[in-house]
């Protein structure tokens, strides 16, 4: 009995494929290895122009242990162990899963077998060796980039008011006084919310031809480069850290682009920054556990926390929810919209316990979303029955025109070029089959069961109660995707619409449950 064999293969840039290890240059040399020992090839799974970093984007990686838990083969084979995965954690992951569906694994470089404890070992040797080459190529770059930055030299990026032209910057005018006049409204005492709703109101976007948000007109007010400044390595290892990677001492020295505004004005702003920066904290901490699951009735935006006094004497706070397109961009973009933070969550948790004690409610919803997968499922599968049609159809046109090589002496020259056209197209088809099956085997395109969904929803609506707020957040929004609510001119009329929930019932992509139109209170 033949091995039933998967191949995996990975570039991340351009550069890699010219320099001999490309997509094609990868498959043929483990196509003839697998033909050489006799093993079958039953799929090939590609990732092209993905780093091997992380697992995340790499649908190719993804389908292949999704079908590794099928049983669709029995050995996975890679040019070499980092075309798997460049980070030694993530590398044995991915064996270990492979191995608990009783897939072996294999490296075409690295000859050693996974199974046996000295090959483990090996293994994990190689990976560590894998990602010390990564880190040191990193490292390498940073150390460069630091250099540049060190003497003055941009290192590349975008911002408003200049642009990027062989890593120098160049004032593009229109932009840069732009620039300048954000800088003066802060100056005169206007704050972040306020100069982004002037903006907008007056017609501004962002480099990015974007409204001004908060976020937008802060990073143009704190950024030194606008002075003449270079500020290089503000935030180390944003992927993994996010702003908890914000490095306390950066590289900031006069760089050799111009200045759009004076260091009089950058000190200025500056001091009116740390002004601000030293205020008092808000004592309020109310916590909105349906911040962004609430959709704002107009602009359907994420809906977020904010707090009102219930009298201007007075120290009480009445809780609202508001549209984050006001909140962060101004009126210009949406209006407030406020709901009553109280009334909207008494809703939603009554509604998740009526669920569970109405099972004739909760069978309709089942119901009317089976009835939606399938109709989600339709479309994919037409389009997966067209796309195999074509596949043999081309199959029969190539072998046909290799008859007529096979069978000619003198066979014009056009059919060559014909039969490498129809292999182009065969092969696009090929993978689109792929992509199509990987569709429809997907959860989301998959009925439910009402017993899968009474369960998740009984286990929360018992448990939900019980919790912190914080962790009632983190519950609620493990379950629910949406919550839509009726237009109104005031906080009391705008009522809950309709609550839209998810499971993951599979450890997989999340079923969407409707739970359609609720009831005004």
């Amino acid at each position: 009995m033949k091995t039933k064999v998967a191949l995996y293969v990975r570039v991340s840039t351009e550069d890699q494929a010219e320099n001999g290890y490309s997509i094609d240059a990868q498959l043929n040399t483990l196509r003839n290895h697998c033909e050489s020992l006799g093993k079958t090839i039953v799929e090939e799974y590609i990732d092209k122009g993905i780093s091997g970093k992380s697992i995340n984007g790499r649908n190719g990686l993804k389908r292949l242990l999704e079908d590794a838990k099928k049983g669709k083969f029995n050995e996975v084979i890679v040019w070499k162990i980092s075309r798997l995965a460049r980070n030694t954690i993530d590398l044995l992951k991915i064996v270990e899963e492979l191995h608990k569906n009783n897939v072996i694994f294999r490296s075409y470089s690295e000859n050693f077998e996974t199974e046996t404890p000295m090959g483990k070992f090996a293994l994990q040797m190689m990976g560590a060796v894998a990602e010390l080459e990564r880190n040191t190529i990193v490292d390498n770059v940073k150390l460069g980039m630091t250099q540049r930055a060190k003497e003055g030299k941009w290192n590349g990026g975008s911002m408003l008011g200049y642009a990027s032209k062989d890593k120098e910057l160049i004032i593009i005018e229109d932009e840069a006084n732009l620039v300048r006049y954000i800088f003066d409204l802060y100056i005169s005492g206007k704050g972040y919310k306020a100069i982004a709703n002037k903006l907008n109101h007056e017609g501004y976007k962002t480099k990015r031809n974007k409204a001004f948000s908060i976020n937008s007109v802060r990073t143009i007010i704190t950024n030194p480069c606008y002075a003449g400044f270079i500020r290089f390595n503000q935030v180390e290892n944003w992927n993994e850290k996010r702003r908890k990677g914000t490095n306390k001492t950066p590289v900031i020295v006069k760089g050799e682009h111009k200045s759009i505004i004076s260091e009089d004005i950058w000190e200025k702003a500056n001091s009116i920054l740390n002004q601000k920066s030293h205020k008092p904290a808000k004592t309020f901490t109310g916590t909105f556990p349906l911040t962004t699951l609430l959709r704002c009735p107009i602009c359907g935006q994420g809906m977020i926390g904010h707090k009102a006094k219930k009298n201007k004497n007075g120290n009480e706070y009445i809780r609202y929810y508001q549209c984050g397109n006001f909140h962060y961009k101004g009126s210009s973009v949406c209006k407030s919209h406020l709901v009553t933070a109280d009334i909207a969550e008494e809703y939603v948790f009554k509604k998740i316990e009526e669920l569970t004690s109405k099972p004739s409610v909760l069978k309709g919803i089942v119901e009317r979303v089976n009835k939606e997968i399938k109709t989600h499922k339709q479309p994919i599968q037409n389009n997966l029955n067209y796309v195999t049609k074509s596949i043999r159809d081309n199959e029969k046109s190539i072998r046909k025109l290799m008859t007529i090589i096979e069978t000619q002496d003198n066979f014009p020259q056009l059919i060559l070029k014909r039969i490498e056209e129809l292999e182009i197209k065969q092969n696009e088809l090929i993978e689109k089959k792929k992509y199509l099956e990987f569709e429809l085997n997907k959860p989301t395109v998959k009925e439910i069961s009402f017993e899968q969904v009474s369960n998740i929803l009984s286990a929360f609506s018992k448990i939900l109660p019980t919790l912190p707020t914080e962790q009632q957040k983190d519950f609620l929004h493990s379950i629910i995707n949406k919550i839509t609510v009726y237009k109104g001119n005031s906080p009391s009329k705008r009522n809950i619409k309709d609550i839209e929930l998810f499971f993951d019932v599979s450890s997989s992509p999340n079923y969407v449950l409707t739970y359609g139109k609720v009831p005004r209170y």
